[in-house]
Parts: C-alpha cells; structure tokens; sequence
C-alpha cells in the first residue's frame, strides 16, 4: 500500500509503507584513505575503518558525491566510492519524474510489476515529487541518496532522466546504478522557452512559475554533468530511448558518450516520449534488479 508523507511545506514523498531505514549510520572503508593522494581529506584512514555519518553542518562534500564523517577528533567528506554501509539496506528504487510533471503513473506501473514478480519484498521503490527549482530539487536527490545509500537503482525520465545523469557523474560508485529514460541532455537549452511561464501541474493541480534562475541552475548542473560523465569508467549507466521522441532529440548526448568513451548500454523502444513500455524496460534490467 502506498503512504504519503509530507515532509516541508511543498515537498511530497510517495513511498512504500514498508520502506523504513536507520538514520544512524555507519559505513565501513573499502579502499584505503591516503590524504597525500586526496585533498579532500587530511587524515589517513585505512581499509576496514568503521565510519558513523554526521550532519554536513560545513558542507564538506556534495551530498550526492558521498557524506561527512568523524575521525581521530575531525570532520572530513569522504566519497562513497570508498564507503560501503555497515548496516542492513535493501535494493531501493528512486524513480525521477519529468519537468512540470509528478511519479505517480510510472511509480504505479513499477510498482505493480514488482508486486507481479514477488519482488516487493525485496526492492524498495521511492518516488518523491521534486522541487520545480532544480537547486532544490538536487538537494532532495542529495538527502534521498544518503538515507537509502547501498544498492541504488536511480531512473529518471526527461528532465528526471537529466538529473539520473548528473547523479552518475557525480557519483561513480558501482552502488549506484543509473537508468535514463529519454534524458533531457541540455535542458538549459531545451527549457528556454519556458521562462517567465506561468505553469500548471496537471498531476498535482499546483500553479508555479519557470524563473531565470531555475535555468540558470539548470546550466549550472549540466555544465558539471558533462565535464565529470566523461570520466565515468564503470559498468552501471544505461539509456532507455524512444525511437519516436517527439520532443527531444538523443543525438548530442550519444556523439558525447561515444566521443569520450563513457562506458553504456542502450535499449530502444518502439514509443514516443511519455515513454509507454516501463514494463519492457523492466524485464529488461530484470537481471540487474535481481542479481544482488
């Protein structure tokens, strides 16, 4: 059964009723932490080091690139690549949704496959309804990877698939594993239009407006994005394309992807952009789902 929670005056989190983890946490080193080699951190800390996560009261580090931690009397940032938890985590689903839009349809069609493959008790599946301001909406993948941190299937569609990208070159840990579907690869660019537009959500009837500076995030982050992907090197980062995409075209990202030899998958499907076969995707990454 699906609860809501209200968390903030606007943010909504759908969630399954069983989804609950510890907010203390502690991790476990697996590489060795050398500071001569990392200026992040000015402590060495060796492999096997059992780790409790803090609040990032001095923002340390990037929420979604790894956490704060306290060691020998001192506050570092440590990468997640380094860390695996230290306590019980289940395989958990954050499901992004697109721009001007809520999770609810493919949240319920994801859902209901998992319940259809006996996999409900096994995969998590998170949905929150993100902020239309991306710098906040980043904030809330930040907090929603840290509280799920292990092993993390990311899916994001369009804009949301936008953001499962900025997640993956942000955070090359091989926990994470990212699934585009129809990902915007320059919203900044493909969103002009929308400034100053007086929008309305027709999922959640909510009226807002498309600023200046929600564009100028939006530069920001893909700027970021695609000076960090190229140095993603790992198995984990796969693309679900529409051969039919009427409102985005794929072909800068893929000349990008292959260019820089990031390391991808790509399945393509016989849709459009609403993207109408998260079934057939899912049978798809059914082996990935499944194999921890």
């Amino acid at each position: 059964m699906l609860k809501l929670l209200q968390i903030g005056p606007r943010i909504n989190y759908l969630f399954l009723q069983k989804q609950s983890k510890s907010m203390s946490k502690s991790f476990k080193t697996i590489k060795a932490i050398n500071s001569i080699h990392h200026a992040w951190s000015s402590v060495s800390i060796p492999i096997g080091t059992i780790l409790e996560q803090i609040p990032d009261t001095k923002n340390l580090i990037n929420p979604i690139k790894g956490i704060a931690v306290e060691f020998n009397n001192e506050i570092i940032g440590v990468p997640y690549e380094y860390l695996v938890p230290n306590y019980e985590y289940k395989t958990t689903i954050l499901l992004f949704h697109g721009f001007n839009s809520a999770p609810e349809n493919k949240l319920a069609i994801i859902n209901q496959w998992l319940i259809d493959n006996h996999l409900s008790d096994r995969i998590d599946l998170i949905a929150p309804q993100l902020n239309y301001n991306p710098n906040e909406a980043i904030k809330q993948i930040g907090n929603l990877i840290q509280d799920n941190y292990g092993n993390l299937f990311v899916i994001g569609t369009s804009l949301g698939g936008f953001y499962a990208n900025y997640v993956r070159a942000m955070n090359p840990s091989e926990a994470v594993k990212v699934h585009s579907i129809n990902p915007s690869w320059s919203p900044s660019i493909s969103l002009k239009k929308e400034i100053n537009q007086h929008k309305k959500n027709l999922k959640t009837e909510e009226n807002w407006i498309f600023t200046e500076s929600y564009l100028n995030y939006l530069a920001s982050f893909e700027k970021k994005c695609k000076e960090e992907l190229k140095h993603y090197k790992g198995n984990h980062l796969t693309f679900h394309l529409a051969n039919y995409d009427e409102l985005l075209g794929f072909d800068e990202m893929l000349e990008y992807l292959k260019e820089n030899k990031v390391p991808n998958k790509q399945f393509y499907y016989d849709t459009v952009h609403r993207f109408e076969k998260v079934d057939e995707m899912l049978e798809n990454i059914k082996s990935e789902l499944i194999s921890m």
